[in-house]
C-alpha cells in the first residue's frame, strides 16, 4: 500500500512538472515570439500535448516489470511532442518568410508545425488500436460503451449548436441588431460549410493527438484524482478552474491579445462548464475517446460557425459580452445536477 501511495504521489508530481512546469518554461519562448509579432500557433498546439506527456511519463517512470502498456504509442506521443517543441523554438530564431496561398499569407513555421501533428496522429492512432486489448485497458484507451458514446457525442453536438445560437441571440439583443444571426445564416448557406463538416471525421484521425494530449491529462488522469479528493461535483469544478488557469499564457498572447483579462474570465466560464459536461460523459462511458472527440468537435464547430476563420486567435472580448457567454454555457453546466454527480461510486476505474 505504501509503495502504491508513493508511486501515485510521484505520478502527480511528474504530471504537474510536465503539464504546468513546461507551460511556465515555454511561456518565456512564447513571449519572445509574441513581442516580435511572430505567429505563435506552433506554441499553442505544442501546449496541448503537455498533459498527456505528463501522464505517460508518470506511467513509464513508475512502471513495474509486469505492467503491459502501449509502449510504441506512448513513445510516438512523446516523440511527436519533442519534435513540435524543437520546431516551435526554432521558429523564433530561424525565420522563414511567409508564403502566399489562395490569397492568404501563411506563416511557414505554422504550416510546418502541422506535419508532426498529422504524422503523429495517424501513427499513434494505428499503434493504439493494434497494441492489444490488455495494453489498451491498462492505458485507459479502450473503446467502451460504444452505443452510449455515440448518443452522448450527438447530444454534445446539439448542445454546442444550441449554445452558439443562445450566444448569437443574446448578443444581437444586446446590440439591437441581427448582425450575428445574419452571419450564422450566411455560414449555413455556404457550400464550403457542408464540405468542411463532411471531412471532419477524416481530419480527426489526422489531428486527434493534440486533443488526446489534453483529455488524457484532464479527464483520464486528473478528474478521477480530484474527485476522489474533493468529491464528484467539487472535484470536477476545481478541475475546470485549474484547466482554465493552465491557458493563461495563451489567453494573453494568442486568444485575445488586447483583451487578456476578459479572455481569462471567458476561459474560466468555458472550462468550468465544459469540464462539467465532458466529466459527465467520461463518467457515463468510461471511454476517453468520447471527451477527445467532443473537444475536437467543439474547437472545429466553433471555427465553422464563425465562417471557417481561426475563431480562437485574436478574439475581441468586451466585458459587456461576458454575461451572454455565461448564459449560453448553462446548457453544459446544468449537467452538474445529473444523478451520476451525486453517487458515491468511484469516479473512474483506478488509474
Amino acid at each position: 500500500m505504501t509503495d502504491n501511495k508513493s508511486a501515485e504521489k510521484k505520478k502527480l508530481w511528474i504530471f504537474i512538472a510536465i503539464a504546468y512546469g513546461l507551460v511556465a518554461v515555454m511561456s518565456i519562448f512564447m513571449y519572445i515570439g509574441f513581442r516580435r509579432q511572430y505567429d505563435i500557433t506552433a506554441f499553442v498546439n505544442l501546449q496541448m500535448m503537455y498533459p498527456a506527456c505528463g501522464v505517460i511519463l508518470g506511467k513509464l517512470i513508475t512502471k513495474s516489470d509486469d505492467d503491459k502498456l502501449p509502449m510504441a504509442g506512448y513513445i510516438t506521443v512523446l516523440a511527436t511532442t519533442a519534435v513540435m517543441l524543437v520546431m516551435a523554438v526554432l521558429s523564433l530564431f530561424w525565420r522563414i518568410g511567409p508564403i502566399m496561398a489562395a490569397g492568404q499569407v501563411i506563416d511557414v513555421w505554422n504550416l510546418l508545425s502541422q506535419f508532426p501533428i498529422m504524422f503523429g496522429s495517424v501513427i499513434t492512432y494505428i499503434l493504439f488500436w493494434t497494441c492489444g486489448r490488455e495494453k489498451r485497458e491498462n492505458a485507459g484507451i479502450e473503446r467502451r460503451n460504444i452505443r452510449l458514446s455515440v448518443i452522448l457525442v450527438a447530444v454534445f453536438i446539439a448542445l454546442v449548436i444550441g449554445r452558439c445560437m443562445i450566444a448569437v441571440f443574446l448578443e444581437d439583443f444586446r446590440t439591437g441588431t441581427d448582425k450575428e444571426l445574419q452571419a450564422v445564416l450566411a455560414v449555413c448557406r455556404s457550400p464550403l460549410t457542408w464540405v468542411t463538416l463532411l471531412v471532419l471525421p477524416v481530419n480527426f484521425i489526422m489531428s486527434f493527438i493534440a486533443f488526446f494530449g489534453e483529455e488524457y491529462g484532464w479527464r483520464y488522469y486528473l478528474q478521477p484524482l480530484m474527485q476522489r479528493r474533493f468529491g464528484k461535483r467539487a472535484g470536477v469544478l476545481l478541475l475546470g478552474l485549474v484547466w482554465a488557469l493552465w491557458h493563461i499564457d495563451v489567453d494573453f498572447m494568442f486568444y485575445a491579445k488586447d483583451y487578456g483579462l476578459q479572455a481569462v474570465a471567458s476561459q474560466i466560464m468555458t472550462c468550468v462548464a465544459s469540464a462539467v459536461f465532458l466529466g459527465y460523459a467520461y463518467m457515463k462511458t468510461e471511454n476517453i475517446w468520447v471527451p477527445v472527440i467532443m473537444h475536437y468537435l467543439y474547437n472545429n464547430l466553433g471555427a465553422i460557425i464563425s465562417g471557417g476563420s481561426d475563431s480562437l486567435k485574436d478574439q475581441v472580448i468586451e466585458w459587456n459580452m461576458l454575461p451572454a457567454m455565461a448564459a449560453s454555457f448553462i446548457v453544459f453546466f446544468l449537467f452538474i445536477f445529473m444523478p451520476i454527480y451525486r453517487r458515491d461510486a468511484a469516479a473512474s476505474p483506478e488509474q
